[in-house]
């Protein structure tokens, strides 16, 4: 499996468990969080090559200010899905053993 493949899956999960999880957030953190997730699966599947948005991403911020602890499944995707969009932006390959 290629990195390309595995940054997709990790964006896809995470997206998967936030659709699970839709009313654990404010309708707004959501839809933001959603159209991130969804830019990155693009990305990563080539679908856009708009890499300037790589230095956007509010995923971050968002795990560490406005996501209850309590939601460790979802903040855990989200470090995820945020390590290797941060880890694309530098150019840098992604350590499989962070991601499980």
């Amino acid at each position: 499996m290629s990195d390309e493949d595995i940054k997709t899956a990790v964006c896809k999960e995470a997206l998967s468990i936030l659709l699970d999880g839709r009313g654990a957030l404010a309708p707004e953190l959501y839809d933001s969080i959603e159209a991130q997730l969804k830019y990155l699966i693009d990305y990563f599947e080539g679908r856009s090559v708009e890499r300037r948005r790589l230095f956007d991403l509010t995923i971050g911020h968002y795990v560490v200010r406005e996501i209850d602890p309590r939601e460790a499944k979802l903040i855990d995707a989200l470090n995820k899905a945020f390590y290797v969009a941060v880890q694309t932006r530098k150019g840098l390959k992604i350590d499989r053993k962070l991601l499980g």
